[in-house]
């Protein structure tokens, strides 16, 4: 019965993608907002470099966010810790050195953090809200987002830490499970394992003050899927959850059958997305896996934010590990420099792309 229902929620979800399409591409057309089309569409992409890292990298196996308030200042992420590090960044020196190590929770499990985003004096960071891989436990932490406030001039938070601990006191926490255990899409999937496409978050991105969540899952009809909402309606009211209506927009973006989103970034014209298996690898509680293929590549796509059509740049080459994050290093009309990590790679293996 379950796999009658899941092929039934497929289904719909592919007819929702293409109907939506007809929606948004309309809707696009018509519309005056939104942030130009690129002049170009990029159509290679090319390792030309490496970065190091300067100090102590928390749990540096595990690397899987990153993200830059300044040309000179980063914070970044991994999935097995319930901390985040300000790195200063060296371009000449094509070094990332640890200035100081903070934390996000004072107790519990992991965070799973997959994803930091910055923008103006704020960085924002965001939990997985799956469930772990293995064994399919639900952990609370998981299902968290923050927003932590910092002085752009030196990459630190703004104010002092809380007393007896390394948390920011500008530190602001929410949690999107409500709303993605009520969405009319995600909700059947929410709480279910990562290889039976359950909800899993990867990606984060932030433009003019609204976020842009990317899942790596469910993929739905050759569809994944990135929510967007106002930063602010998120880390509103505590005494309230967080209310979605008229707010917020699930995009439904054709990256084809079994791919997910694993990073996405703001860039100035257009969003860049990883994308790689929507899927995990099998456990030995989840033994048969969807949308997961041993030796799939991982992908750079383009997209403009607003209609599901996707451009595929491709491969990602020099690939070691998962590539899970990615920040813009510089933005010309010829050419994109990204810097991207690797989860699974000692010490994130930083490594430079020239994408034209």
């Amino acid at each position: 019965m379950r796999q009658v229902c899941n092929r039934n929620l497929i289904l719909r979800a592919g007819l929702c993608c293409f109907f939506a399409a007809l929606t948004e591409v309309s809707a696009a057309g018509n519309s005056d907002g939104g942030q130009d089309a690129p002049k170009k569409q990029w159509t290679r992409i090319e390792a030309v470099g490496r970065y190091t890292f300067r100090g102590d990298v928390v749990a540096d196996k595990d690397l899987s966010g990153i993200a830059c308030i300044s040309d000179k200042y980063c914070l970044i992420g991994a999935d097995e810790a319930r901390e985040v590090q300000v790195v200063e960044l060296s371009r000449d020196a094509r070094t990332l050195r640890i200035l100081e190590t903070l934390s996000l929770l004072r107790s519990g499990s992991e965070i799973d953090i997959e994803g930091v985003a910055a923008e103006g004096d704020c960085y924002y960071i965001v939990g997985s809200h799956g469930i772990s891989k293995k064994r399919g436990e639900r952990q609370d932490n998981r299902c968290s987002i923050f927003r932590l406030k910092v002085d752009p001039e030196t990459g630190r938070p703004s104010g002092a830490l809380i007393a007896g601990s390394r948390v920011p006191a500008s530190l602001d926490v929410a949690s999107l499970a409500e709303v993605l255990r009520v969405d009319p899409v995600l909700g059947p999937y929410f709480g279910q394992p990562l290889q039976q496409k359950g909800v899993n978050i990867e990606g984060l991105a932030v433009r003019n003050g609204r976020l842009f969540v990317g899942f790596r899952s469910p993929n739905l009809g050759g569809c994944a899927f990135v929510l967007e909402i106002p930063a602010d309606r998120v880390f509103g009211s505590k005494s309230r959850p967080v209310e979605t209506q008229n707010v917020a927009s699930l995009h439904r973006l054709r990256l084809g059958e079994g791919i997910g989103i694993r990073e996405i970034v703001a860039a100035k014209s257009c969003f860049l997305i990883i994308a790689g298996n929507a899927g995990s690898e099998p456990s030995e509680k989840y033994t048969d896996s969807e949308d997961y293929e041993a030796d799939r590549d991982f992908f750079l796509f383009t997209w403009d934010g607003k209609g599901p059509e996707v451009h595929k740049i491709g491969p990602i080459p020099d690939v070691a590990g998962k590539a899970e994050a990615m920040t813009i290093l510089e933005e010309t009309a010829d050419h994109i420099t990204v810097l991207m990590l690797f989860d699974g790679e000692k010490r994130g293996r930083p490594t430079v792309y020239r994408i034209q």
